[in-house]
């Protein structure tokens, strides 16, 4: 009866996201040839070689998408093992320092990524930010680095507009001997597709984050590199005998390496159309009277654009916009990645908009549910991908 009702709730599950469209920032859509890979044989395997057999086939899956992350990223180590972009960033926290260090990160209060640093005994300390321009404020981060000689210095964000100033801070960075992390979980898509900023040219030593938000592959995480001495550290932390992760899922690693693949052949055109449909959606509300954070900036060089209002107010306009089949979070960050994948056209876009904008002024939601449905119906392929080849 148990796997009965859980068959049950997953098909519901399904059958009720078909019918609405998804703006959530941090989720995307596969190709049907990448989940095809999670449903595979390789589902059921390990794949430590020196003690189990039937290895044949599965450790150059391993390496082939090694490889096609390293040709993506233009970098000599790719690490496909972590299970998550949290276990990517917490993997090469542990390989890079020391209990005890200073850990220079954006604050959640900025729209940093939430870490719990002290079970693993590193001293969180917050880079100076400013609000006025959604970004790190640069002058006082390098008096601030100098001054604390942290180990690590940690750049990326869950609300992220604009792009980091990486090569700003690159030379004070190397000054004090420390190591520089982009978490680009949020843009990791974005970098692939060369749309965004360029990390690891731009002088970060590690490149790393979450591969489901703007990349569009498996839920999972990577961590790239071009230093050897820091990738020997990282493999002591993600390969074997192993400390955070035992088996990396062979599923995973192969529906990655499709979906590396499919960003190698479109993923500059899927990042362009991504930043222009986030631009379009933010224009739109901005016409219509809505709250979009950065106007003058041009609302946003990523994938999100933000409403401006308060956690209350966001969270009654997130369960207001779901009546209508419209997903977004309590953050009311808008994402354009997964329509965009589904290929929505500029006269749905605007569909969408005015739903929105009428709903947030107080109209009633639950009487737009069927635009939304009908609108849906008509994104059946998943573009940008392998799945017509």
């Amino acid at each position: 009866m148990l796997m009965t009702r859980i068959i049950d709730l997953i098909k519901q599950h399904e059958s009720y996201r078909r019918k609405c469209i998804n703006l959530i920032p941090s989720e995307n859509i596969m190709s049907v040839t990448a989940r095809r890979a999670l449903m595979s044989d390789l589902v059921h395997r390990y794949h430590h070689k020196d003690f189990y057999g039937g290895q044949k086939y599965i450790q150059e899956i391993i390496e082939e998408t090694r490889e096609l992350l390293s040709r993506l990223f233009n970098a000599k180590y790719a690490f496909p093992e972590p299970l998550s972009g949290n276990i990517s960033l917490l993997s090469a926290i542990i390989a890079l320092s020391e209990p005890g260090d200073k850990i220079a990160l954006i604050s959640p209060e900025d729209g940093g990524y939430p870490i719990n640093l002290h079970p693993i005994h590193r001293r969180p300390i917050y880079l100076p930010y400013d609000k006025d321009i959604a970004n790190i404020d640069v002058e006082r981060s390098i008096e601030f680095i100098r001054r604390e000689k942290p180990k690590i210095i940690i750049l990326g964000a869950s609300f992220i507009l604009f792009p980091q100033p990486v090569k700003a801070l690159s030379d004070v960075v190397k000054e004090i001997g420390a190591i520089m992390i982009y978490d680009a979980s949020h843009v990791l898509g974005l970098i692939a597709g060369n749309q965004f900023q360029d990390p690891l040219r731009e002088r970060a030593d590690i490149l790393l984050g979450s591969t489901h938000k703007t990349f569009p592959g498996p839920q999972g995480g990577v961590i790239l590199t071009n230093n050897e001495e820091l990738a020997e550290k990282i493999f002591e932390i993600i390969g074997f005998p192993p400390v955070l992760v035992d088996n990396p899922h062979i599923n995973r690693i192969a529906a990655l390496g499709i979906t590396a693949q499919e960003m190698i052949l479109y993923g500059e055109s899927y990042a362009k159309e991504v930043i222009q449909v986030a631009r379009m959606i933010a224009k739109n509300l901005h016409d219509r009277g809505i709250g979009v954070s950065f106007h003058e900036k041009g609302y946003t060089y990523s994938h999100q654009i933000w409403i401006r209002v308060s956690e209350d107010k966001g969270k009654e306009i997130k369960e207001k916009l779901e009546k209508a089949r419209i997903i977004v979070d309590s953050g009311v960050r808008i994402g354009s990645q997964e329509i965009t994948r589904r290929g929505i056209s500029n006269e749905d876009l605007t569909i969408i908009t005015e739903i929105i904008s009428k709903i947030i002024k107080g109209e009633e939601p639950e009487k737009y549910s069927r635009d939304i449905i009908l609108l849906v119906s008509k994104l059946n392929e998943i573009k940008y991908s392998l799945d017509k080849n």
